[in-house]
């Protein structure tokens, strides 16, 4: 019985191995090692060269490879693969295809290893190159995401250091992060991740330095190193990182932030039906006055973000009363 299990589990790990094998591409062992570690198979680099290897020369797979130089890659040399999983339909691969450009900085690293198989599938099911021009296809030059702000180019994130953090949140321990500081200085700190924010180009990771209860936000463009630690952190069950955005607008605000209400009296006919289609929270009252105009109050944070969103539409929304009356808590 041990032996035929240990046939039934070297036939599941070749079957693991297939299907991380992309067509119209080569992937090196090394993909193909890290792709497996990231779904928690470990094969040293030899046993997998040796796999690899096997399953090309016994002429059964429609596997090429690439000799030219040491190590060999591979791929699947025809369009008819062996596996199912790789047979995308049209609609199925338009899915992939926006998780992956829309989701790729919101999934672990050991995750997105996982799925690059299943995305490189879409990748070629809804490839032009390959002469399929269909209206899923087409699709994906018919939506995009627009930003309200500038348009600017994003700062780099290192692929080890996003892979580190995110793995780090997923499995809920602790990280040894070297970065610079605004100022220019190195760091380096143990921190207990809480979460991952995406903020137009940049991303931030909130964590708790070790010895500290504050908050702190590290832009993941400004770590040099991430190193996984094998020990777990401490699960604040209270902590939720949505709320925490949502409560503090995220790098806009400060301790000394203050919730006001907010008066704006303006003319703009546009201005009052957008504010009126999108609020700005549930405690917004619009109304018109008998002038003509229109008298917007709501509580809200001081912030920045604010200011920068009056200064914008001042002129075209015709602004002429901006009041801000400070709310004492009770």
């Amino acid at each position: 019985m041990a032996r035929q299990m240990n046939a039934i589990n070297q036939a599941m790990l070749y079957l693991e191995i297939i299907r991380r094998i992309p067509r119209h591409r080569f992937i090196s062992t090394i993909e193909i090692q890290n792709s497996l570690r990231a779904s928690g198979i470990e094969v040293p680099i030899l046993t997998l060269q040796r796999y690899l290897k096997q399953l090309y020369d016994s002429g059964n797979l429609p596997i090429e490879r690439d000799d030219r130089e040491k190590p060999y890659c591979y791929r699947m040399g025809t369009d008819s693969s062996p596996f199912p999983f790789t047979n995308l339909s049209a609609q199925e691969a338009l899915m992939l295809r926006l998780i992956e450009a829309n989701l790729h900085y919101q999934l672990p690293g050991k995750l997105n290893k996982a799925m690059e198989p299943f995305f490189e599938a879409a990748r070629q099911t809804l490839s032009e190159t390959q002469g399929r021009v269909t209206r899923e296809n087409q699709w994906l030059n018919k939506v995009a995401v627009v930003s309200n702000t500038l348009p600017q180019i994003p700062p780099n994130v290192k692929p080890r250091i996003f892979e580190a953090v995110s793995n780090a949140l997923f499995e809920n321990k602790k990280l040894k992060l070297t970065y610079h500081n605004a100022e220019g200085a190195e760091k380096t700190k143990v921190v207990t991740p809480l979460g991952l924010v995406q903020q137009d180009i940049r991303l931030y990771l909130v964590c708790r330095f070790d010895g500290y209860s504050d908050i702190r936000h590290l832009a993941l463009h400004r770590l040099t190193d991430a190193e996984l630690l094998d020990v777990m952190a401490f699960s604040d069950r209270a902590f939720n990182i949505r709320k925490y955005v949502q409560e503090h607008h995220f790098n806009y605000t400060n301790e000394d932030t203050k919730k006001i209400l907010l008066t704006l009296e303006f003319t703009s006919n546009t201005t009052a039906l957008n504010l009126k289609e999108a609020p700005f929270n549930r405690t917004q009252k619009l109304q018109k006055l008998p002038n003509g105009h229109y008298l917007l109050t709501v509580e809200i944070e001081d912030t920045l973000l604010l200011d920068g969103w009056i200064n914008t539409w001042k002129a075209s929304s015709g602004i002429i009363r901006i009041e801000k009356t400070p709310i004492h808590n009770q």
